[in-house]
């Protein structure tokens, strides 16, 4: 090997570092576009071709040194090849006088550069390895904490339609406990009402051969249970238009409902835990307020509230009542309520109103109505009875579609035609006030 033969095999440095540098570079793609069997984290890259780096960093480490010990110089010229020789070792030592310092400082570097990459690699190995564990070790907290979070959805969930399932029963079960409700107390009421039937017939065929001396008044025989029912409406219906009243009555102890019919106002104080007696001179109305647990007497409301000590009540409630009245026994019941009431409670008294011609005109639908009372007039025995702070409210609006129906204005309308709509209309409210107004009024009193 001569000088020259030197130069041509000394080794490219950059050229390995490249081929190092795209090693990695190829194995960090192929490690991105690989994927896990697991549903949704990335695979960890793989760490490197150690062995490969290693062989290749054992080729840089043994071959850094270009010093070229093993070059002898000889001639096969017999003769003339020991001038030659001689000549030659002239030439290479003045050579080598120019050369090798270069070849010394390309030996220190190439030293130093085989030490570092040595220390690079080992530390990226070191590096790569450490990052393949802890990606390996996040990777599978990762999928355990996945999974745990997967778990306690799935519980969570579970709850979930637990809860909805048990919301659901328990709203069907008590849909059904309410119907159920509901039929047995219309089975109970038809049953009160058959036996109520059947002791009515047993007794008219009883005296069916007896002739009534007694005038046409005393003949008249009306089941009012099965009239309000009819015409009043239901006993829920009754009980919903009432509760508004409660307000009057609370934190009483000692309430009079006079003339309570089915007894819709004492279930609604009983519920409140409002004590509460009711009166009604109605046999049947009576029977079915026991039969129902209510303290009911018959018995009518003069002589009842006679028979009382003065300033022994708390409230006295009177619902469509006032209008069964003749006006003396009126005068007499409205004095007799304030002498029997306490200081600061109330009386209660609702009946038909009069100024709605829709209600005047099912008045006498009640055969044992006499007469309607004036709001005003009701307002007055009150004040006259001693009564303070007397009010009337005026309830039981009609239904909009039995009122007259006024006619909307349009963009399209001139000004004359815009104020003769609003004439109309504000006629239309006259109108609706007496015809359609409130069905029935209330007047309350305070002692």
């Amino acid at each position: 090997m001569d000088t020259s033969e030197i130069y041509e095999e000394e080794i490219n440095v950059e050229e390995i570092m490249e081929k190092i540098q795209n090693d990695i570079r190829s194995r960090k793609k192929s490690a991105a576009g690989k994927t896990t069997d697991r549903d949704y984290f990335p695979s960890i890259p793989e760490t490197l071709d150690s062995d490969s780096i290693h062989r290749k960093l054992e080729y840089i480490k043994s071959s850094w040194n270009i010093e070229n010990n093993s070059y002898f110089i000889t001639s096969h010229r017999p003769i003339s090849g020991k001038f030659l020789i001689k000549g030659r070792e002239l030439v290479h030592g003045e050579v080598r006088r120019y050369v090798d310092p270069t070849i010394r400082k390309q030996n220190e570097f190439n030293e130093s550069l085989a030490h570092l990459l040595e220390s690079l690699i080992n530390r990226i190995i070191s590096l790569d390895e450490k990052v393949a564990q802890l990606s390996a070790e996040l990777d599978n907290e990762i999928y355990s904490e996945n999974s745990k979070l997967k778990s306690e959805i799935s519980r969570e969930f579970k709850s979930e339609i637990l809860n909805v399932k048990s919301d659901v029963y328990e709203k069907i079960n008590r849909e059904i406990t309410s119907i159920v409700s509901s039929i047995n107390l219309d089975i109970e009421n038809k049953a009160w009402l058959n036996r109520l039937l059947t002791e009515k017939i047993e007794n008219n065929n009883r005296f069916a051969d007896k002739k009534a001396a007694t005038s046409e008044s005393e003949g008249l025989s009306l089941n009012y249970f099965l009239f309000e029912e009819k015409f009043r409406g239901s006993r829920d219906d009754i009980k919903q238009r009432q509760s508004q009243f409660l307000e009057y009555f609370r934190g009483c102890s000692n309430v009079l409902d006079i003339g309570c019919g089915r007894g819709e106002f004492l279930e609604l104080l009983n519920g409140e835990g409002i004590g509460v007696k009711g009166i009604d001179i109605d046999d049947d109305m009576v029977g079915y307020c026991l039969s129902r647990g209510f303290d009911v007497q018959k018995v009518d409301a003069v002589s009842y509230l006679e028979q009382l000590p003065d300033k022994s009540l708390d409230g006295i409630f009177i619902d469509q009542v006032v209008e069964h009245l003749d006006p003396a026994y009126l005068v007499k019941l409205l004095r007799l309520c304030y002498q029997k009431l306490n200081y600061g409670y109330y009386l209660f008294a609702e009946t038909v109103n009069p100024l709605s011609l829709y209600s005047f005109a099912n008045f006498y639908i009640d055969l044992t109505h006499i007469k309607p009372v004036h709001p005003e007039t009701l307002k007055f025995l009150f004040e006259s009875s001693g009564f303070r702070d007397v009010k009337t409210e005026f309830i039981s609006p009609v239904t909009d579609e039995l009122r007259l129906k006024k006619i909307q204005t349009s963009d399209d309308m001139n000004e004359r035609e815009k104020a003769a709509v609003e004439v109309y209309n504000h006629n239309i409210d006259l109108l609706n006030y007496r015809l359609y107004g409130p069905q029935d009024y209330a007047v309350i009193g305070k002692k």
